[in-house]
Order: structure tokens, then sequence, then C-alpha cells
């Protein structure tokens, strides 16, 4: 038994369930300000009314 967990089974899940959630905060930290490829939607269109040249 480990941490009273009941079985070393039980007992390594939770402490890969431990690991995976810091390896994901610690991804999401160095990726956090990370600029990616620019969307395809964003376009930018101008509109001229009848008046603008």
């Amino acid at each position: 038994m480990m941490l009273g967990l009941g079985s070393v089974e039980i007992a390594a899940v939770f402490w890969l369930c431990i690991l995976s959630s810091l390896g994901c905060v610690a991804y999401g930290i160095l990726n956090w300000n990370k600029r990616g490829k620019p969307d395809a939607t964003a376009l930018n269109v101008d509109i001229k009314g009848k008046g603008d040249k």
C-alpha cells in the first residue's frame, strides 16, 4: 500500500494524474505568449462610401 490508497496500481494512477497535470501546466507556461500563424479568416477590408476616394 502506498499513501493508503489500497494498491500499487491505484497509487500509480494517482501519481500519473498528478504528473500529467503538472506537465500540462508547464507546457502552458512555456507556450503562453508564443505567436502562431495568423488566422486564415482574419481579413482587413476597407469599405468606402460614395464620397470617399
